[in-house]
């Protein structure tokens, strides 16, 4: 019996070891086939994200493309045109688009002031203008105008995720971020988003479009045009666009007047792009800012996917 006894013991150990071999095993390929599904899904993830992008940035060339088939068919630029209408959200396999133009200048550039013309002295009267109808106090002003003219003209423009092309740009005419704006002496997060919807930073001196400025714009660049003749001329516009300055000055209500011709235009060689793309549960955005030289491809001045 005691023989017998002793050979069971083995028995049993070795019983106890196979079911403790067994479960490590089991756990190990549990690990294992959680491990592989997480890299399954990460390598999924990735591959959607990587898709979702190079459709936004799709879209964009779209964009260009657009931009040139206007220039081709037509001298003004207006919100009547293929361009102004937004691309609604459009299914794709597993995914989806959307995106939309907008004339950059149809909004006031901040930049303008940096110019020692009359459009430098008539930017600052128009946004003093936009500033005192959106509530915001006169010192923002000041503390934009100076956060413009401290441009260094050394300024790092890849960390504002601009063309290096840029770098060669003189002070003042560089553009500025929302980020750069908000920090300027006198600007509270209040104030910027009053203003954000009506004013740009464009690497270059511009005239504003008449065509395609909001009514808040152009109240700004006009004197003596609201209320019910604000919104006659908006109207009256969208009728029938702006052919020429001339044109714009005819059809003006009565008691608005131009300060400076000069600095109003009927065509656009800016404009920014956004573009919203989804694929599978990842989502991508490209932004980005155009410049169109007569018939030529449209450039890209900068380009932000995220």
């Amino acid at each position: 019996m005691v023989r017998a006894a002793l050979m069971t013991r083995p028995r049993g150990a070795a019983v106890v070891l196979a079911m403790l071999i067994a479960a490590l095993a089991a756990v190990v390929a549990v690990a294992v086939t959680a491990e592989q599904q997480r890299w399954f899904s990460d390598v999924a993830n990735r591959r959607d994200q990587v898709q979702a992008q190079a459709l936004a940035l799709a879209g964009v060339q779209w964009a260009r493309q657009i931009m040139q088939d206007d220039a081709r068919n037509s001298t003004i630029d207006h919100l009547g045109e293929a361009w102004a209408f937004p691309l609604p959200r459009t299914p794709l396999e597993n995914g989806s688009i959307e995106g939309a133009i907008e004339d950059a200048q149809g909004r006031l550039n901040i930049n303008n002031l940096a110019t020692s013309d009359g459009l430098g002295k008539e930017e600052k009267a128009r946004l003093a203008r936009l500033f005192a109808q959106r509530g915001v106090s006169p010192r923002a002003l000041d503390g934009v105008t100076a956060s413009v003219l401290a441009v260094p003209a050394s300024n790092d423009v890849q960390t504002l995720g601009e063309s290096p092309a840029l770098q060669a740009l003189p002070k003042g005419l560089r553009p500025m971020r929302a980020a750069e704006l908000a920090s300027a002496r006198g600007v509270s997060a209040s104030d910027i988003t009053r203003i954000l919807p009506y004013v740009v930073a464009l690497p270059a001196a511009t005239v504003l479009n008449v065509n395609t400025a909001p009514p808040e714009v152009l109240a700004a660049a006009l004197q003596g045009l609201t209320g019910d003749a604000l919104a006659e001329l908006v109207a009256a516009r969208t009728s029938k666009p702006f052919a020429t300055l001339a044109d714009f000055r005819s059809r003006l209500p009565s008691g608005a007047t131009i300060p400076n011709e000069t600095t109003l235009g009927v065509n656009s060689s800016y404009f920014l792009v956004s573009v919203r793309a989804r694929q599978g549960d990842t989502q991508a955005q490209a932004r980005a800012l155009l410049r169109r030289d007569g018939r030529e491809w449209p450039i890209v001045v900068w380009q932000i996917v995220e």
